[in-house]
């Protein structure tokens, strides 16, 4: 029987081909995860750590910590024969065309050394001064030859022209696990000038230590030397570290990756299902005939169940396939200019098999019980029959799930949210989703019979046939378009959710900052600062009276409820009413009486006006303070600000924007370009161009997104594509009696795209109802917003609607095709 089950379920290939696209699809982007985590991990694990150091000695951070007393002392321990101290200057090569080349830091300049650092590509190393080498990349950047004269960016404004003598590769210590990550630099001048430029103080200092002298000895000795001021290494230390770092970039990344490699098997899934209960349907005089002849309830179930699973290894293989090439693809894309290796676990294959087997085994258990519940004398009929009971248990959980899901939104609905609270009204969002799937046969029953009975009155004779077809039975249908509002609906979601979060974010921005406020920004961008100087240059300007630095800064806010890690922000007190004007829902906005809390925090920490804190700043700082006010900002925005003076002098170095005013906004502005028109480290903007970068950073993060989530909507099409076809197979001897009274091939055509444009139109619609509510849940719990004051992207609804209509028109292509061209005679004569 078995036997003969596979040969009829292979025999008919049209039956399993885009079954095994669904599965190989969502078997791909498994595997693919796995590829591409498990090769950054090797690459960066090969990064060329430098375990040749003997032992090295770093500060915490990236700023300057060692002296040259440091330097000598540790070269007088015993076992090390050298001591070179790491200069790390605040720089920047200026490009030809006036602008700075990007590195992401503001730290570019560095000291020529033979530690292995360099690695010399052309050229020699520069000796004297008056002479410079320039990163590889960066000198392609800033389009400078070598021979030329570069420009070079010195702090507070002065500039260096050396000659370019060589062009460098520069190798990392290693992967840090904790704390910044180490600055690139982009020029590299001789010891005496560096230090001429940049100052005598180092960020590490980095010991060769004789041959048969133990790493470890030398270590100790080091770090007793320095106590706590410095963390010691020995080069074993390095690359172990440089490996746990790579390690857990890689789990990260594919913790990131998963997600959206599980909801192209959650849409895979639905077009299994749908699938296999067409295939039931279509069999069940076979499965009665089998019955009928001895099988028992249990054999017809285990042949469905290993129909599954031959296909799941079909499926699995060519997803696996597919998956290796994709995720190699993938990564070469991510990492274009560097050195990768390649790597293809075998964990990531098993995981795509398992996924496979598990998704299609479970979406077809449905139908592997209802082929074991077909009765022998189901034989003698033609055609098969939803049971009526098995709609009603449907429609009763969708209810349950709906009514279950909206009293937990409802119950959620105050902005004052625990993070129990946020994750409850997620699952009643879930939940609701949920009860739009169950529910979709029954809404397919409203909603689509009013339709068929409208279009027979109205409509021409393809149309009425069209959509008749799609309404006779919902729960092929529903199935179908069920695939479209999964994917459709996680593409609204996250639509609205980002319309909510860039109307949040710019309306929160409009209302904290005047319009009459400058803004001066790092141009490096990345972790770069701007240097002290700077605040004291733009309050001495003519015409500026309004200054305040911003100084921002992870930290762990303590309170009576825990802990938590959230953004700070240090600033000056005389900026708060003036160049920055918070609105303040609740307390004051005066720095002196204590920090400023947004309103988002403040009702996730269960905080408010006088409650006590303690903000323990990334450098060991802590700052015992209380709650003086709450503000009005969005989870992008620095979330506490503290008075400067709280907060240590390292940290009050550390500015990351100035915002300057005056009595006449235009002249101030004037003034401010004006004085810093020859300073391309220094980018000045306003509160417009402020909101521009913040929609900007939302923009990229939401299109990788769209990007991933892309591949379940190509998964839904398949679907639409399957079910068509199938149903062409199902309702071949129909077709052909409607040739045989004279429907013309044209007709048939017509006929199944508008079957595929109203499934498709369905299931959009339905997508775009759950994709809607659940952003606007998203946007309530994550953003700690109104349920109300959602945002709804209108193009991305019009654009989804227009898209599925295609769907719906390409999906019928090919299933319209193959009825259009069955001969009458045949299709009369099948079974």
């Amino acid at each position: 029987m078995l036997r003969a089950m596979l040969r009829d379920l292979f025999g008919h290939r049209a039956r399993v081909a885009m079954t095994l696209v669904a599965i190989a699809s969502g078997v791909a982007f498994v595997v693919a995860s796995w590829v591409v985590s498990d090769s950054l991990a090797k690459t960066l694990s090969s990064g060329d750590a430098r375990g040749d150091v003997g032992v090295v000695a770093r500060g915490s951070g990236d700023e300057p910590e060692f002296t040259p007393a440091d330097r000598d002392r540790l070269g007088e321990l015993p076992g090390v024969v050298s001591s070179t101290a790491v200069v790390s200057g605040r720089a920047g090569l200026v490009s030809a065309d006036g602008k700075l080349v990007p590195i992401g830091h503001d730290r570019a300049a560095t000291n020529w050394d033979d530690t292995g650092r360099f690695v010399l590509r052309e050229g020699r190393a520069p000796q004297n001064a008056g002479e410079v080498a320039v990163g590889r990349d960066q000198l392609r950047t800033a389009q400078v030859q070598l021979g030329q004269q570069a420009r070079v960016l010195l702090p507070d404004g002065r500039e260096d022209h050396p000659v370019v003598v060589g062009t460098f590769d520069y190798r990392p210590l290693g992967q840090r696990e904790e704390g910044p990550a180490e600055n690139v630099p982009a020029v590299a001048y001789d010891q005496a000038t560096a230090v001429q430029l940049f100052g005598d103080r180092f960020t590490r200092i980095e010991l060769g230590t004789a041959p048969g002298t133990d790493p470890a000895a030398a270590k100790t000795a080091a770090g007793q030397l320095l106590g706590d001021r410095a963390e010691v290494l020995t080069g074993a230390d390095v690359v172990a570290e440089s490996q746990r770092a790579a390690n857990t970039t890689a789990q990260n990344t594919l913790a990131q990756l998963l997600p959206f490699a599980a909801v192209a098997l959650l849409v895979a899934s639905f077009v299994i299902a749908n699938t296999f209960g067409l295939l039931v349907t279509q069999r069940t005089r076979q499965f009665a005939l089998l019955r009928a002849v001895g099988a028992h309830r249990g054999q017809v179930r285990r042949s469905v169940v290993v129909e599954a699973t031959a296909l799941a290894l079909a499926g699995g293989t060519l997803g696996a396939l597919l998956g290796v090439g994709l995720g190699l693809v993938a990564f070469r894309a991510l990492q274009p200019d560097d050195a990768v290796q390649y790597s293809v676990p075998p964990i990531g294959i098993v995981a795509g098999y398992a996924a496979a087997i598990v998704v299609t085994v479970l979406a077809a258990s449905g139908a592997a019980r209802r082929a074991a519940s077909v009765p022998p004398l189901a034989a003698l009929r033609m055609d098969a029959v939803l049971p009526p009971a098995a709609l009603r248990r449907r429609t009763t959980a969708g209810l349950g799930c709906l009514f279950i899901g909206a009293g937990a939104i409802i119950a959620t609905s105050d902005t004052a949210l625990s993070t129990a609270e946020r994750v409850i009204g997620m699952a009643g969002a879930v939940l609701c989703a949920l009860a739009v799937i169950l529910l979709a046969p029954k809404l397919a029953l409203l909603v689509l019979r009013p339709v068929a009975a409208w279009t027979d009155r109205r409509a021409s004779q393809p149309v009425r046939l069209g959509v008749r077809n799609a309404a006779r039975d919902p729960r092929r249908s529903s199935a179908t378009a069920t695939t479209l509002m999964v994917s459709l609906g996680l593409v609204c979601a996250f639509a609205t959710l980002s319309a909510s979060l860039t109307s949040l974010a710019t309306s929160s921005i409009k209302v904290n900052i005047p319009a009459t406020t400058a803004i001066l920004q790092p141009a490096a961008g990345g972790a770069a600062t701007l240097a002290p100087g700077v605040l004291d240059e733009v309050r001495s300007l003519p015409g500026i009276t309004d200054v305040m630095a911003s100084r921002d800064s992870f930290a762990e806010i303590r309170h009576a409820g825990g802990a938590s890690k959230r953004i700070v922000s240090a600033i000056d007190p005389e900026g708060v009413g003036t160049v920055l004007t918070p609105k303040i829902t609740a307390g004051t906005a005066e720095l002196s009486s204590g920090a400023i809390v947004a309103q988002n925090e403040a009702n996730l920490l269960k905080i408010g006006p006088g409650d006590d804190i303690e903000v323990v700043l990334d450098d060991g700082t802590a700052v015992p303070t209380r709650v003086a006010g709450v503000y009005e900002a969005t989870e992008a925005q620095a979330s506490i600000f503290l008075d400067e003076a709280l907060v240590s002098p390292r940290l009050r170095d550390h500015i990351n924007s100035i915002y300057a005013g005056g009595p006449d906004p235009a002249a101030a502005e004037a003034a401010l370009r004006t004085a810093f028109e020859n300073r391309p480290d220094i980018a000045i903007t306003d509160r417009d161009g402020l909101v521009e970068q913040r929609v900007e950073t939302f923009r990229y993060a939401l299109l990788v997104m769209y990007a991933m989530f892309a591949v379940a909507v190509v998964i839904a099409v398949f679907g639409v594509v399957n079910t068509l076809g199938l149903s062409v197979i199902e309702r071949t001897r129909e077709i052909g009696m409607l040739r045989a009274v004279g429907a013309s091939r044209q007709l048939v055509r017509r006929m199944l795209r508008v079957e595929g444009v109203v499934i498709s139109l369905y299931g959009g619609v339905l997508g775009l109802v759950v994709g809607i509510g659940v952003g606007t849940v998203m946007q309530h719990t994550m953003l700690g917003q109104e349920l109300w004051r959602v945002s709804i992207p209108i193009p991305a609804v019009l654009l989804a609607l227009v898209g599925t209509v295609v769907v719906g028109v390409v999906a019928a292509i090919w299933p319209a095709k193959r009825a259009a061209g069955t001969p009458i005679l045949d299709a009369i004569d099948a079974q």
